[in-house]
């Protein structure tokens, strides 16, 4: 938590060939619970840091592949538009031991109009988080300056996709590392997979534009225009969504005199 609230106000000046870097990941080293090593692994991607794994690979834990090998979450980090997110608001939160407590919005425009939000809890209990589409796409109308064309993305609906939704189960990753699991790399078993990707036999970009089910999600609910999302997150968790606009249904706001 301390070295992405050291990021948050520098994380924009982030970009392809030029990438921010908050150091190799700490997934599978101790000293953090499951909760924060998801929530440590889904802001590296956010953030686009890259993901350099620090563990000791033939010791890894069946819990700890299933964090590093999330392609949903992968597919964050590898994005081809490479923009970093951003924090839109943080608020306090009740504090913890170490004196720190606080619960902010994240949010990153992903190629193809998907955007990327993170709900994180840094607060000492679990906590409901809410952020409404107008907090989400506030960067678009504060830039729009009013003289933008069509309506702001606020202004529609979104499909919500859980990115942790289709996290591998421990006995299906211990399979994998002991293996007696692989993936083919064949076009059916890739599309049809919701846990694992080959990236090595297609780019994230494409499998993106395919719709395959393991990098956008579970598609768990839908926002109406101008609505509200929200999550129960726990203490220092995250809760990390991609957002695909809904075909038609956008409502015009009335400007304001």
């Amino acid at each position: 938590m301390n070295i992405i609230g050291k990021a948050a106000p520098i994380v924009d000046k982030g970009h392809p060939g030029g990438w921010n870097d908050l150091d190799m990941l700490e997934v599978g080293n101790g000293g953090m619970n499951d909760d924060e090593y998801r929530t440590h692994f889904s802001m590296w991607a956010m953030i686009k840091s890259p993901l350099i794994i620090g563990t000791n690979i033939p010791k890894m834990t069946a819990a700890t592949y299933s964090i590093l090998a999330n392609p949903a979450v992968i597919a964050i980090s590898q994005d081809s538009a490479g923009t970093s997110a951003v924090r839109v608001w943080n608020r306090d939160a009740d504090v913890d031991e170490y004196n720190q407590g606080s619960q902010s919005l994240w949010v990153t425009a992903l190629s193809g109009g998907d955007y990327a939000v993170a709900l994180l809890n840094a607060g000492n209990t679990s906590m409901e988080l809410k952020a409404t589409l107008e907090e989400i796409f506030m960067d678009k109308a504060t830039t729009a300056g009013g003289s933008t064309r069509g309506p702001l993305p606020s202004s529609s609906g979104w499909d919500m996709y859980d990115l942790w939704a289709n996290r591998i189960n421990d006995i299906t990753a211990n399979l994998i590392l002991q293996g007696n699991v692989t993936v083919t790399g064949t076009n059916r078993d890739t599309l049809n997979s919701t846990l694992l990707y080959n990236a090595t036999e297609m780019p994230y970009a494409e499998g993106i534009k395919r719709n395959y089910t393991a990098l956008l999600g579970v598609k768990t609910s839908s926002v109406p225009p101008l609505g509200t999302i929200s999550a129960m997150v726990p203490r220092h968790g995250i809760a990390m969504y991609r957002l695909r606009k809904q075909e038609g249904g956008s409502v015009k706001k009335r400007d304001e005199l």
